[in-house]
């Protein structure tokens, strides 16, 4: 009697402390658990800023982009629309920015940068989010900067043969006596004189409409991630 006393004492022990040992781990687990959620809602919460950031980056990119391509076709026309060329580029620098510098893209990326380099990507749970992801700041941003590399190659042929053949332009557009008209109809009449920088200008006016077909891709990719963000209640 005093054994089965004992035994079942020890058994009553033994239980107490496996259901103890079960209740600390599942305490332990909806700990866990909590911390994930909270740290999923701030990393989603941090993209989704860069997101809107990255937003208006690239509508303010879009929009350059285009003019420079109206810019280019005002140009290469045959019959200069002077005014409608003024509505577009108010000053000769902005045309002369067109023919000499190139466009970066450089949209805000230090939080994604962030996320991956701290591992922080684990806490998202959806595949699609995370395709997303892989698909705006690699392969579609390879795209966009493999067409301003490309750009930045043409300006370079640009500028030697402005430099070459008519340099007077270059003086023109840093002179301030010589009004905007004056300076437009003697660039517009050097491209249409010129086959070699005409047929320059309109290779490299393709590449402006390819470089705005991807930002287009860019942006469409940016607005499934947008979605997909969205879809979860944060």
């Amino acid at each position: 009697m005093f054994k089965r006393k004992i035994i079942l004492k020890l058994g009553l022990e033994v239980i107490a402390i496996i259901i103890g040992i079960s209740a600390s781990f599942w305490l332990n687990e909806i700990s866990v658990d909590k911390e994930n959620e909270t740290q999923r809602n701030r990393v989603l919460n941090n993209i989704l800023i860069e997101v809107n950031d990255i937003e208006k980056y690239c509508d303010e990119r879009f929009n350059l982009w285009n003019q420079d391509i109206d810019i280019y076709n005002l140009l290469l026309n045959k019959n200069l629309n002077f005014k409608k060329l003024k509505e577009i580029a108010i000053s000769k620098s902005r045309v002369e920015y067109n023919l000499i510098y190139y466009r970066d893209f450089d949209p805000p990326m230090n939080r994604y940068k962030s996320i991956i380099n701290t591992g922080d990507l684990k806490y998202i749970k959806s595949e699609n989010i995370k395709e997303s992801l892989t698909r705006l700041h690699n392969l579609n941003f390879t795209k966009v900067t493999s067409t301003v590399e490309y750009e930045k190659n043409l300006k370079k042929q640009v500028i030697n043969l402005f430099t070459d053949e008519y340099p007077e332009l270059f003086v023109m557009g840093s002179n301030i006596e010589i009004n905007f008209e004056k300076y437009i109809k003697s660039l517009h009449k050097a491209i249409q004189e010129n086959d070699n920088i005409k047929s320059n200008l309109i290779v490299q006016m393709k590449y402006f409409k390819t470089r705005v077909s991807v930002l287009r891709l860019y942006i469409l990719t940016l607005d499934e991630l947008k979605h997909e963000i969205q879809k979860i209640n944060l």
